[in-house]
């Protein structure tokens, strides 16, 4: 099916790190506020209007030809309804459906997969809607060709029928918003053209008629509202998702030319986490999510390396780093050795409750280590303080100033009696 529906494409597919102009960091910006405050009017700046355009017109295409051939089946399958309700006028009906309407539509739909359409170099983002346009008019004309015409007694429940023609309009064909209103505009002006060329019509009939025709004009432009804006919304968190990727990809290869590994721990090292930091507080601000560190020091760690020498400390360093390492279970968290007997976890979107929880769970597993250690005033083996620190990213928030609440923390934890967890905010 999508091999024969697939119409010829047009422009290429959209590349996301083309049609945005200006500076990464203020389209960024631009998008982020564009979720936070919307669009009421259904359009973006520019070179984003054009980049949405572009990115959605494949599946549109596609949409469009599918949708028209099985909306052109049911248009012709109303024959049986002009049959019940126009049976004078049931010839003149089929001609206007069968030899007018149906071989325009065709022919139509056929030089549009092809890329033959006359219209495609002067409007190539806009054609599909151009045509769903002219189709549901073309539709309605046929039906307000007629509805004068006949004298039979059903004729003055013929306007229902328009009902059908601008849910198609609005909802089957998903037109974009301002063509929608276009098009149900030209469409209620029909239905007001179709009941005054009635001179017989029932003013009994005229509120409940066209009552339902405005009711479902206006549900379904509602709908129609809607489906285009949440699409809107998808392209703006798909591109900036994207555009994230791109950041993370392009750090992490200028992150390859320089040394970033502890080569004791095998852990990340200082100068691989501060650049990592700064990655992840920028990533929290764009989507204002939360973000916890976690400060761990080896209460002391001096009196063990002068008990036990510093091939024994170094074998504690390992031991601490690969529990550190194994008690991170998601792949966003990261854990680097700051120096001496000093690490640092990274928790991205990690709020204060959940940040205790693996701070604390750290901890544990250290202590259960049981690595002895005699000179400890704290107890008689090894043990951990840790601090920990949460916030919600904005502008006016530093990492230097996350950085230094943290040591706060841990400060705290040690002046507490060490071998404890001790939190708080930024």
């Amino acid at each position: 099916m999508s091999a024969i529906f697939s119409p010829r494409p047009v422009t290429p597919p959209t590349d996301f790190d083309r049609p945005v102009q200006g500076s990464h960091h203020a389209t960024m910006v631009r998008i982020q506020d564009l979720l936070e405050n919307g669009f009421p009017l259904m359009s973006f700046p520019t070179d984003l209007e054009e980049a949405f355009q572009r990115d959605a017109l494949p599946a549109r295409e596609r949409h469009f030809l599918i949708s028209s051939l099985i909306s052109l089946l049911i248009y012709n399958g109303y024959l049986l309804a002009d049959q019940l309700m126009i049976p004078d006028m049931l010839w003149l009906a089929a001609q206007l459906r069968l030899l007018v309407f149906t071989p325009i539509a065709l022919l139509s739909l056929f030089l549009f997969w092809r890329g033959f359409h006359p219209f495609h170099r002067l409007m190539p983002l806009a054609l599909v809607d151009v045509l769903m346009l002219l189709g549901g008019v073309g539709a309605a004309a046929s039906l307000a060709i007629v509805m004068p015409l006949s004298e039979s007694p059903m004729v003055h429940f013929f306007p229902v029928g328009y009902m059908v023609v601008i849910t198609y309009g609005n909802v089957v064909s998903r037109m974009r918003f301002w063509y929608a209103l276009t098009f149900t505009s030209i469409m209620l002006g029909i239905v007001v053209a179709s009941v005054m060329s009635q001179e017989t019509f029932p003013p009994r009939l005229l509120w409940p008629i066209s009552s339902m025709v405005i009711s479902v004009a206006l549900f379904t432009l509602c709908a129609n509202y809607f489906m285009e804006r949440d699409e809107r919304r998808r392209f703006l968190r798909t591109l900036r998702e994207r555009s994230l990727v791109r950041d993370l990809t392009q750090a992490h290869a200028r992150l390859k030319d320089i040394s970033r590994i502890d080569t004791l721990t095998g852990l990340h090292n200082q100068k691989h986490i501060q650049q990592h930091l700064n990655l992840v507080w920028e990533r929290a601000w764009r989507d204002r999510s939360a973000l916890s560190l976690l400060l761990i020091d080896i209460d002391h760690f001096k009196k063990f390396n002068d008990r036990y020498g510093h091939t024994a400390g170094d074998e504690c360093l390992q031991k601490v780093a690969r529990v550190l390492q194994d008690g991170l279970r998601r792949p966003a968290d990261v854990v680097a050795r700051l120096g001496g007997e000093e690490f640092l976890v990274v928790l991205p979107n990690t709020d204060a409750s959940f940040a205790n929880g693996v701070a604390e769970r750290l901890r544990q597993a250290v202590e259960s280590l049981q690595v002895r250690h005699e000179s400890s005033t704290t107890a008689r083996h090894m043990t951990v303080s840790v601090g920990v620190v949460t916030c919600q990213a904005h502008p006016d928030l530093l990492v230097d100033t996350l950085m230094q609440r943290v040591e706060q923390a841990l400060q705290q934890a040690k002046s507490e009696g060490r071998n404890r967890v001790c939190g708080r905010a930024a």
